[in-house]
């Protein structure tokens, strides 16, 4: 055994290659498509039995409603006074017992309302008129091997085919006889099953579906050559523990069939008993599966040698891919770094490959990562104090501002210049409060703080040209917004809307809240704008460059508040050409 295991070691790897491919994939798949191919068939075979089983059942209940139902109409016409009065009661002239049979219409309303009867008949003993469906029994007719079984019967229920006393036609019969209260007899009742209704229970089947009665005469076949014909295959039934639900095999029309019989037992009866069968060809069923399974064949001994060819052909590209790896291997190992940087491929042997190459460049690599992290490190550190450098400048340039500022202030109330003084101090306090802000929302009431002191310093530049109006909830003056959201509107109403206007201009600031919202409006009476100036403004807001400092300015309030609350919330505009505009804000409400 340890000779075997050498010489297979020994072998080339192509041999090996090829060896567990046959061994592995192509022996076990010949052997799976045969167990397949018998699996296959067993499988649809075990299908279309089921499926003939349910089919059977489902016949089987429906055969077994129609025949509970006749019943059910033969008990009301036996137990009915009705038809002891019509047949026992002594009429004077032909016209009584013709209005009679008129006072007695159930026959026709059965008929009428139950499709599964063709026809209903009453074989009088009582020498009576005859029509349509009271018929006078004479002596032929008694002495009929059907009427003496239902008499013989006496008032039990028995089927069998009988032909209609009319049309002469076969069908389906319930016959029993039918007694007065003296228990004389009356006559025989006789129920004939549509053949309709039974073409409607069986033809929609894929198989051939025979209904027997007594295992003598076939009552339903879609070939109306076998009607009321003995079953042949009938006298194959094997013996067997449960005899309602039988399957076996036969030799029906020159074929292999399998036949599936059910046993019914109609209510009522002592003596009748249905056989419902199907005949299942094995042949015809797998003669397609079998074409399948035989292409599936061929197919597989054509991939087969396909892939034999094309595992020939990748053998040798892997042999020559561990050839090139070998030799750059040995120039490695020699101190030798000048490799290709890849070979073909992206797999393990492609994987390897850049692994060595890899190992080849990396004291080269480590030098390099040296030198750039010192640099990185130099970079950092001159950032570091460019950083600090800039914050004791941000915090020396303010205070110089307001220094400034208070100076010139003060220069101007010595000159007693009240009106510049006032406009230097809010124009501090502003620069002041922009100055300190952060990007953290503040109370609504700070923002309005400081809009107040930017619409003075508009007034006092704008003179009596321009009035304003702020009108704040007091429910919403603590709710919190982000800064600088109001101001850029206010300042586009003031530039774009009212300095362009000839006389009086009138800003309205309005916050108020509306259900879960808060509203703030900033309205206008100036220039206003035309629908396509408007269009344009709209379309900028969530897309789009503006080419103004209007658009700008909206835009980023807009962008702003979507970013931090959702598309739900933000900017709506709305104006007309000279009589001003009016922009909303919508935002959530910020306790």
């Amino acid at each position: 055994m340890r000779w075997l295991w050498r010489k297979i070691l020994d072998l080339k790897i192509s041999y090996k290659l090829m060896g567990i491919y046959l061994i592995v994939t192509a022996i076990p798949l010949i052997f799976v498509g045969a167990y397949l191919n018998l699996a296959m068939r067993d499988v649809m075979l075990n299908n279309a039995i089921f499926e003939t089983e349910s089919n059977l059942d489902k016949i089987e209940i429906q055969l077994e409603t129609v025949l509970n139902r006749m019943t059910h109409i033969s008990d009301l016409i036996y137990l009915s006074r009705d038809m002891d009065d019509l047949l026992n009661t002594d009429y004077e002239s032909t016209l009584d017992m013709y209005n009679a049979y008129s006072r007695y219409p159930i026959v026709e309303d059965y008929i009428k309302y139950y499709d599964e009867i063709d026809n209903i008949q009453f074989y009088m003993k009582r020498p009576m008129i005859t029509n349509s469906h009271f018929i006078h029994a004479s002596v032929a007719f008694t002495e009929e091997e059907w009427y003496q079984q239902a008499v013989d019967n006496q008032g039990r229920i028995s089927w069998m085919v009988k032909r209609e006393h009319w049309t002469n036609e076969r069908f389906l019969t319930l016959t029993r006889s039918v007694y007065d209260q003296e228990n004389q007899l009356l006559g025989v009742l006789a129920i004939y099953l549509s053949t309709d209704k039974l073409k409607e229970m069986v033809d929609s089947e894929i198989h051939d579906v025979f209904i027997i009665l007594d295992e003598q005469e076939i009552v339903y076949n879609r070939d109306d050559n076998l009607m009321y014909r003995y079953p042949g295959f009938i006298s194959a039934v094997p013996e067997q523990e449960d005899p309602d639900n039988i399957l076996f095999d036969h030799r029906y029309r020159g074929e292999d069939v399998k036949v599936n019989l059910h046993r019914l037992k109609p209510n009522k009866t002592l003596v009748n008993e249905f056989q419902i069968a199907t005949i299942i060809p094995v042949e015809s069923l797998m003669e397609e599966p079998n074409q399948i399974f035989n292409r599936g064949y061929w197919m597989m001994v054509g991939a087969l040698a396909i892939s034999i060819v094309a595992f020939q052909i990748f053998i040798k590209i892997f042999n020559s891919r561990i050839k090139t790896l070998k030799m750059a291997m040995a120039k490695v190992a020699h101190g030798t770094f000048n490799i290709k940087p890849a070979i073909a491929g992206k797999d393990e042997i492609g994987e390897a490959y850049d692994e060595l190459y890899r190992t080849s460049q990396s004291i080269q690599q480590l030098i390099d990562e040296v030198y750039v992290h010192k640099i990185k490190e130099e970079r950092w550190r001159r950032q570091q104090k460019e950083s600090e450098f800039k914050m004791l400048s941000s915090q020396i340039n303010p205070h110089f501002l307001y220094n400034t500022l208070e100076m010139i202030r003060m220069k101007a109330i010595v000159n007693k210049d009240k009106e510049v003084a006032v406009l230097i101090q809010k124009l501090s306090k502003m620069m002041r409060s922009a100055l300190e802000r952060t990007d953290r929302p503040i109370p609504l009431v700070n923002e309005i703080e400081i809009i107040s002191t930017y619409l003075e310093i508009q007034v006092m530049r704008f003179g009596n040209k321009l009035t304003y109006t702020i009108d704040i909830d007091e429910q919403i003056s603590s709710c919190r917004i982000f800064p600088l959201l109001i101001q850029p509107l206010i300042e586009n109403a003031i530039i774009h809307g009212l300095e362009a206007k000839e006389g009086m201009g009138n800003l309205q600031i309005n916050a108020f809240r509306e259900q879960d919202c808060m509203k703030i409006v900033v309205q206008d009476d100036g220039v206003g704008m035309s629908n396509t100036s408007l269009a344009k403004i709209l379309d900028c807001l969530d897309e789009g460059e503006g080419d103004d400092g209007k658009k700008i300015g909206i835009r980023n309030v807009h962008q702003r508040i979507q970013l931090y609350y959702g598309k739900v919330y933000g900017l709506q505009i709305s104006s007309q050409l000279n009589q001003g505009t009016i922009v909303t804000l919508t935002l959530p409400i910020v306790k």
